[in-house]
């Protein structure tokens, strides 16, 4: 049995979006689909009847993370309301994009991977540690609410609309950086998103930066629980993140956490790239000093050799334009050829996405 854990970032709400059909951009930075969410937030953000993009004078496309960064970090009021006005435009921007997307309440590929993990014969093979989201939305929280009937935060928490996993039931989901639905209160408390749910200055998240600080709880917990994962773990899949400089503080954990690893045992965690090439060359050419690392079109639980080209030059539309919900149909019936899957207990939506 191997032991596997997953991080997820915006390209997996990205498959979601794409999955159910909608054309929309997810991503920070601009793109075929059009502007990306850094170009829409500072387009919509505004004080009085001003844009900021016209009072910071930015023509070109930003980083947000960077610009609320340095916004913050110059001491001025000024400066510190502009970053305000722009993660509260952000919170906005995100919350209407998988609300129009129609996946705010139904993530399908999420809620899959939960049920090809807690399949009977699947699950003498694999057993799924957790999922580290860098996510400030709460579909993985559906999906597990959906699949195992609770979810399991890593902290206790009080809810109205989730119920907390007291007796292990379900895996690990480890929002490093906070979530949208979680509000600060004696104990965290956890609420469903809604459509036009508001901006709340009592939430409990990391808003986008590039100094994420994690000393203060829950999220110095958070990050000595992703540690524990990634040490124990045998196979990191990383879905729909190519871990940019923003991400420096989860780059940290993996390095430490495979160096421990190598330490102890002369080898460390396999890490499976689900991307296509583009960000695959990137991560390769970016994060070298990570070992053991596998691109999709390398693996073989499943034919996935179409990775191996550019995407440019495959038939237009094709399937492999979304590598995460491909991985999942691909390696599912994988291990139904292998007689490693039961299909007679496998539900909708993973029953759909592989053609049951």
């Amino acid at each position: 049995m191997k032991k596997v854990l997953y991080i997820i970032g915006a390209g997996a709400t990205q498959a979601e979006a794409a999955h159910a059909g909608h054309q929309i951009n997810l991503l920070m930075k601009n793109n075929d689909l059009g502007f990306g969410i850094s170009e829409r937030v500072l387009d919509k953000a505004v004080k009085g009847r001003r844009r900021i993009r016209k009072i910071l004078d930015i023509e070109e496309e930003a980083d947000i993370e960077k610009l609320i960064t340095l916004l913050a970090a110059t001491g001025t009021m000024e400066n510190i309301e502009y970053a305000e006005i722009l993660r509260k435009s952000y919170y906005s921007e995100i919350i209407k994009s998988i609300n129009e997307a129609g996946i705010l309440y139904n993530p399908e590929l999420a809620t899959a991977l939960l049920q090809m993990h807690k399949n009977s014969k699947f699950s003498a093979i694999e057993k799924l540690l957790g999922v580290i989201s860098l996510n400030h939305d709460n579909l993985l929280q559906e999906a597990s609410q959906t699949v195992h009937s609770c979810i399991n935060l890593g902290f206790e928490f009080t809810s109205d609309d989730f119920i907390c996993d007291d007796i292990t039931q379900a895996p690990f989901l480890v929002q490093l950086h906070g979530s949208f639905s979680w509000r600060r209160h004696k104990s965290i408390r956890i609420v469903k998103i809604k459509p036009d749910s508001e901006y709340d200055r009592s939430m409990t998240w990391i808003p986008p930066s590039i100094l994420k600080e994690t000393k203060d709880y829950p999220f110095n917990k958070l990050t000595g629980l992703a540690y524990e994962l990634l040490a124990d773990c045998d196979i990191l899949r990383i879905v729909g993140c190519s871990l940019s400089q923003n991400d420096w503080n989860l780059i940290s954990l993996i390095f430490n956490a495979q160096n421990a690893q190598y330490n102890d045992s002369k080898t460390c965690f396999k890490i499976e790239l689900i991307m296509d090439i583009k960000d695959i060359d990137f991560f390769k050419k970016e994060i070298s000093y990570l070992k053991n690392v596998t691109p999709i079109g390398q693996l073989d639980d499943g034919d996935f050799s179409g990775y191996k080209i550019q995407r440019e030059n495959r038939e237009k539309p094709s399937e492999l334009d979304n590598p995460f919900e491909f991985w999942l149909k691909t390696k599912v019936k994988f291990h139904i050829s292998e007689g490693q899957f039961d299909t007679g207990s496998t539900e909708n939506p993973l029953r759909q996405i592989i053609g049951l």
